[in-house]
C-alpha cells in the first residue's frame, strides 16, 4: 500500500511539473559553474530569468517538467558532445528556441568551428561562439521573443538583398503569408550572425557588393546544403545571370520586378521537396 501510494504521488507530481510554465526563462547546459554564472548574468541583463543544469539528464528532467522560452546548450560537457542527443534535447524542449554555446577543445584545436558548423547544419535556432558578449546575447533575446511572438507556420525565410526597399517588400509579401523571415544586407552578413541559423529557404539577389549572389549560392548552398535557394535579380537584360544562378545550385532563378504570386508559387514549389527538419 504504502509502494502504491509513493507511486501515485510521484505521478501526480510528475502530471503537475509538467504542466510548469517558465515564460521569459532561458534553461542553460553548462558544466563550469563559474562559466554558467557569467552566462546567466548576460540573459538577466537582457531581461532573462536564468536557470541551470551542469549534466545531460538533469537538463533532459528539467525539460520534461518545464516550458522554456529558450535553452542554451554547451557542446562538450565533460566527455560528452551536446549535439550527439540533438534529438533528445528537441524532443524534450517541446518547441523552445534551442542556441548551441561552444569554445571547443585544447586537445581538439578545429573540434569549436567543427562543432558549429554541425550544430548549424542540424538547424539549430541560434549560434553562440565562445567568447560572448552582451551584444550577442541581445540579438538572441530579441530573436527568441520574435519567435514567441509568431504565429502560422514554422518554415523560417532568409532573405539576403541589399535593397532595403526590396527587403521590405518581400518581407511583406511573406509575412502575409504567415512565414518567419529573416533579412541580411550580403552573403557575409548572413553567415556572421549568430540569431540566423535555422532557415528553410533562402532569397537571394544576384548583384551585390562584396561576395555578391553567384558566387554566394556556393557559399550559402556549402553553410546550409539541404536549404532550397531561390535566386532574384533586376538585371534581366544578362540572362546568362539567372542560367548561372541555376548552375551554382539555385533552385529556381527570378527575373526583378516579380509578383508576390510568383514568389509564392516558386516558394512553394521549393519546400515541397526540401529536407528540413521540422522543430
Amino acid at each position: 500500500m504504502l509502494r502504491l501510494t509513493k507511486w501515485l504521488y510521484g505521478s501526480l507530481h510528475s502530471v503537475t511539473e509538467r504542466d510548469v510554465d517558465m515564460p521569459n526563462t532561458v534553461l542553460i547546459l553548462e558544466d563550469s559553474k563559474t562559466q554558467a554564472l557569467i552566462i546567466a548574468g548576460l540573459f538577466e541583463r537582457n531581461g532573462f530569468k536564468a536557470d541551470f543544469s551542469h549534466t545531460r539528464h538533469e537538463a533532459l528532467h528539467k525539460l520534461s517538467s518545464r516550458r522554456y522560452a529558450l535553452v542554451v546548450l554547451d557542446v562538450f560537457i565533460g566527455d560528452e558532445n551536446t549535439l550527439d542527443f540533438l534529438d533528445l534535447y528537441r524532443k524534450a524542449a517541446g518547441g523552445a528556441p534551442m542556441a548551441i554555446m561552444t569554445a571547443g577543445r585544447r586537445d581538439m584545436p578545429m573540434a569549436g568551428s567543427q562543432a558549429l558548423n554541425k550544430a548549424r547544419r542540424s538547424h539549430v535556432d541560434f549560434l553562440l561562439p565562445k567568447p560572448f558578449d552582451f551584444n550577442d546575447v541581445h540579438q538572441i533575446c530579441e530573436e527568441a521573443e520574435r519567435i514567441s511572438r509568431r504565429k502560422g507556420p514554422a518554415k523560417r525565410i532568409l532573405v539576403i538583398d541589399d535593397d532595403a526597399y526590396a527587403r521590405i517588400m518581400y518581407r511583406s509579401y511573406l509575412e502575409e503569408e504567415g512565414f518567419y523571415v529573416a533579412e541580411s544586407t550580403s552573403v557575409e552578413d548572413a553567415l556572421v550572425r549568430l540569431e540566423i541559423t535555422r532557415v528553410d529557404a533562402i532569397l537571394i539577389d544576384l548583384i551585390m557588393p562584396g561576395v555578391g549572389g553567384i558566387t554566394g549560392i556556393k557559399v550559402i548552398g556549402a553553410t546550409w546544403p539541404d536549404v532550397p535557394i531561390i535566386a532574384m535579380t533586376g538585371y534581366a537584360q544578362n540572362p546568362e545571370n539567372l542560367a548561372k544562378a541555376i548552375s551554382r545550385g539555385a533552385v529556381s532563378a527570378l527575373a526583378k520586378p516579380f509578383t508576390k504570386e510568383v514568389l509564392m508559387s516558386e516558394l512553394k514549389k521549393a519546400l515541397s521537396d526540401d529536407r528540413i527538419v521540422e522543430i
